[in-house]
């Protein structure tokens, strides 16, 4: 029997997809009136762009890369084409699932315009001004059979393996220019069992070592954006002068958006904290620290020091835009017609549409990122053979094969309700009797019903655990595909690195993912390799 490459599910099944997503991808009023589904056609704008220094400063960058753009960004520049981009941390390498399937959506988003006679240039935001060092300084990799990991290093009671640095929690430098831990390096490569790569060389920072992995997996396809680069932050140089002079209007833009967003029942994606200001900008200070600039009574701040406003604004290569921002400094400076994000970046543009309109910046056609989830064969083949749901393994194994034990776990499930029914009759009639006797007998009461019931409640899942286990085999495989696909009760894609599994199969994986991903759809896939 031919087993399928892939399974498709709604995106309504995969776990913790927010509402207005959801709503916005099936093109629900509430929603498409915070942020319009574009279905226009494509063009490219047919007239320069006027660019000539930043695209000039983005050779250069991308070439201490070994990444050669130069034909494309002088086509992109001469506005022979569309601009497509996205965006991502820059991750100890490479970051999770998430990153890999961006990257194949742009690509994939590239081909079909490509089939309608549309070229187009596609650009990779790295978010090297982030200062969030725990979150780019940890990679999770699958501990199950085929993810990857040698065989030596397998970790059954475990779902992730986690590898992870820390620094202070109140360092606020930007994680772009630091040096990755060589400490990082060092668990990578034992517990992968590989030669240590020369994007992962001694003192290499975050942002060279993702972009030289990045470049290794997609070639000169996608033109890499360092978002610190200065000449990117030169051309952003009006839209924080604008920012910063209309500081209030701002504000009060974003505070009526959020509580529109809150009525309609759409949690704002940022909030700011209790009685504070949203956050716009930062200044980076000499040690790259970044400081909130924030206005005070007769001036500004940023962090605790005073700052004069043309200070601030002389030195434009200093400032960092915020989560809220910059997706303007992208439309200001690289106009692109399609962004291509994760529910999360998607939700910002609803928040911030009033900002676009305010600042003149056109908002650019909006793309879900495509959702796909990676399994071997031999891992994947678990649904076929067992004749699951898909979107059934989004539980714990027991879970899953519960509902292939009918018979047996309705009746432990009967006879467990049966016996709850019954004590709580007894212990009720015993109520009757004493309670006018001992009022405080209640509170006992109430403390046994609590203890009686958790009680049942784990006698009935042991016994249930033990009717799906009869099978050794079946239970091993569906415990595999849920580690896989489901590990630690989080979706792969968001956690799972996908390092592993580029290691095993190699540009066969992206160009799998790349045939296989559907952009901006409302479903996913689970695609066995």
């Amino acid at each position: 029997m031919n087993e399928p490459a892939s399974f498709t599910l709604p995106l309504q099944a995969y776990p913790g997809m927010s509402r207005f997503i959801l709503d916005w991808m099936a093109s629900a009023p509430a929603a498409t009136a915070f942020l319009p589904r574009d279905t226009r056609p494509l063009a490219p704008p047919g007239v320069p762009r006027g660019h000539d220094s930043l695209v000039e400063a983005l050779i250069a960058s991308n070439a201490r890369w070994n990444h050669d753009v130069a034909a494309e960004l002088r086509r992109w520049n001469a506005g022979e084409t569309v601009t497509l981009i996205a965006g991502q941390q820059v991750g100890f390498a490479g970051g999770p699932l998430y990153t890999l399937t961006k990257l194949a959506t742009l690509l994939a988003l590239k081909r079909d315009l490509a089939k309608r006679g549309v070229p187009a240039t596609v650009f990779f935001w790295m978010a090297t001004e982030d200062h969030d060092f725990t979150e780019v300084a940890t990679l999770s990799l699958a501990a199950a059979p085929g993810s990857g990991l040698p065989a030596s290093q397998h970790r059954p009671q475990l779902d992730l393996v986690r590898l992870r640095a820390t620094r202070s929690l109140d360092a606020k430098t930007a994680i772009g220019s630091l040096p990755i831990p060589d400490s990082l390096t060092t668990s990578l490569i034992r517990l992968l069992g590989i030669s240590r790569p020369s994007w992962l060389r001694d003192g290499i920072s975050f942002r060279d070592s993702f972009a030289e992995l990045i470049h290794s997996v997609v070639g000169n396809e996608v033109i890499l954006v360092d978002a610190l680069l200065p000449a990117l932050r030169y051309a952003g140089a009006s839209l924080f002068r604008g920012l910063l002079e209309s500081w209030d209007d701002v504000q009060q833009t974003l505070r009526e958006r959020s509580l529109d967003l809150e009525k309609a029942g759409y949690p704002p994606q940022v909030l700011p904290r209790d009685s504070e200001p949203y956050t716009l900008l930062f200044r980076l200070d000499p040690a790259n620290e970044r400081e909130a600039i924030q206005p005070t009574a007769g001036g500004w701040t940023a962090g605790r020091r005073k700052a004069v406003l043309e200070d601030l604004l002389a030195r434009p290569d200093r400032i960092s835009t915020s989560a809220l921002t910059r997706p303007l400094l992208q439309g200001s400076v690289l106009q692109p017609d399609v962004f291509v994000g994760g529910p999360a970046e998607v939700a910002y543009f609803a928040q911030i549409a009033p900002l676009h309109e305010r600042f003149g910046i056109a908002l650019p056609r909006m793309a879900l990122r495509g959702h796909a989830l990676l399994a071997p064969k031999r891992i994947a083949r678990a649904i076929t053979r067992y004749e699951l749901d898909p979107a059934a393994i989004f539980a714990t194994a027991d879970d899953v094969l519960a509902q292939h034990e009918p018979e047996g776990v309705a009746a432990v499930h009967a006879a467990s309700d049966d016996g709850k029914r019954a004590l709580m009759d007894a212990i009720e009639r015993i109520g009757e009797i004493a309670l006018p006797a001992d009022h405080a007998l209640a509170r006992a009461i109430n403390r046994s019903v609590g203890h009686l019931e958790y009680h049942f409640e784990k006698l009935t899942e042991r016994a249930i655990r033990g009717l799906v286990r009869q099978e050794r085999d079946r239970w091993q495989a569906v415990r595999d595909l849920v580690a896989t696909l489901y590990p630690d009760r989080q979706v792969q894609d968001r956690v799972a690195a996908w390092l592993p599994l580029w290691n095993l199969y190699g540009s066969d994986l992206l160009t799998r993912l790349v045939a296989e991903i559907e952009p901006d759809a409302q479903s996913f896939r689970i695609i066995a390799l």
